[in-house]
């Protein structure tokens, strides 16, 4: 899937309208649409495969982890788990060590099988430092990395800083009293049964690294439906347009790399079960770092005519009107919100973030009345692709004056 994107840093100087080619629009779509992925359904192997598609993705534009998180991925349990939920569980010369004793990161999200001394290479430090997994970060390998210590030196694991996005391999770092004559890592079931993963990357801005605009997703779906003809509900308008075109976006300014603002790209699970995935993201990031939010939702479909948009909750905050601006003048037409006692502001993932004072909203091309809406027949082939190539490279431009610090909209209305 890396190829897809082979030829941008070519197509740098070009207008948007070239740098965000249809083509590449059609081939994220198949892959996030396609009936390999089974409808992308929360709690699935097929959602992991999707995420992990989403992270290929991040990975190749060169997106940075959040701060605070090891990886690109951010785990949840949508439905809440026992207190003190174990993830892993290290044997090391055949001796249980503690948890606050290692940390695991795998390079992929999901379960795993048992791991063996044989399967990492092994660096030995002689204490653990701050820039310890940065210094490892290109590593072609998984590594074990193990520190030599009766007692504690150098930083406690949680302190470390963690790598840019593009670490392709696992990690396992450990303070041991003796060298490793073998291990054993098991993934802990009773953690993983129900867990689910937002995928998060970040471009920092070069002049404004503290303030921040958030572009979000959701990238689940429904699954699969047990009778009919067609049993998979592959979910193209429902949300992989919405994802498509997160990763263009994010694509395209990590080749411009002109940002002043740190952007901040969310890929989210659990949306169909609740806002699950972006209510807890809500929670880990600092409400007054986040200028602005753009949500991006069922932008596949043109319900109300080509070219045409509504802003969910337009009368909550100034975003909407300073997005109409910019979004026309890129040559959409902005509508108004089609039915506002749909209560679409309130049901999407902007949402969670409007509940912390965040002035965050969704652009939709269609809506609930689509009458594939949650039906198998949510297929790519209904997709305009050209149409929603237009949106995306309207977005992307139609943003440029949040992007630079060059507006930001006032405080948001809780309604």
């Amino acid at each position: 899937m890396a190829m897809l994107f082979g030829a941008w840093p070519f197509l740098l100087a070009q207008p948007v309208a070239d740098s965000i080619p249809a083509t590449r629009v059609r081939d994220i779509m198949n892959v996030l649409a396609g009936d390999s992925l089974r409808g992308r359904g929360n709690g699935s192997a097929d959602l992991l495969k999707a995420g992990e598609f989403i992270i290929r993705e991040f990975q190749e534009a060169g997106l940075q982890s959040l701060p605070g998180l090891y990886s690109l991925f951010h785990s949840f349990h949508p439905f809440g788990g026992p207190k003190n939920n174990v993830r892993d569980k290290l044997e090391w010369n055949g001796k249980s060590l503690r948890e606050n004793d290692f940390l695991y990161l795998p390079a992929s999200p999901g379960m795993y099988s048992p791991r063996q001394l044989t399967d990492f290479t092994v660096i030995q430090v002689d204490s653990f430092t701050k820039n310890l997994l940065p210094r490892f970060a290109n590593a072609d390998k998984d590594l074990l990395i193990w520190c030599l210590s009766p007692e504690k030196n150098g930083l406690e694991l949680e302190e470390l800083s963690m790598p840019s996005g593009k670490s392709k391999n696992a990690r396992l770092i450990v303070y041991a009293t003796t060298p490793p004559d073998s291990l054993r890592l098991t993934a802990m079931e009773t953690y993983f049964r129900q867990v689910e993963y937002n995928i998060i990357g970040i471009l920092p801005g070069r002049a404004r690294p503290t303030e921040c605009i958030v572009f979000s997703a959701h990238y689940d779906h429904e699954g699969t439906v047990r009778k009919g003809k067609d049993t998979i509900m592959n979910g193209a308008n429902d949300n992989a347009s919405g994802t498509t075109a997160l990763l263009m976006l994010a694509r395209y300014f990590a080749l411009r790399n002109d940002n002043e603002r740190t952007l901040i790209f969310c890929a989210f699970a659990g949306e169909e079960v609740g806002l699950k995935g972006s209510t807890e993201l809500a929670k880990l990031l600092n409400p007054e770092k986040i200028k602005a939010g753009i949500n991006l939702e069922m932008l596949g479909v043109p319900q109300y005519g080509k070219k045409r948009v509504f802003i969910t909750g337009e009368r909550y905050s100034s975003l909407p009107d300073l997005l109409s601006k910019q979004l026309k003048a890129a040559g959409l037409k902005v509508i108004r919100e089609p039915d506002e006692e749909k209560m679409l502001f309130m049901r999407s993932d902007n949402y969670p973030f409007v509940d912390k004072g965040i002035p965050f909203h969704t652009i939709m091309a269609s809506d609930d009345d689509d009458p594939c809406y949650h039906r198998p027949c949510d297929e790519v082939k209904r997709i305009d692709i050209p149409n929603l190539t237009a949106i995306i490279r309207a977005i992307a431009t139609a943003s440029r004056s949040l992007i630079n610090g060059e507006e930001t909209p006032g405080e948001v209305i809780k309604p």
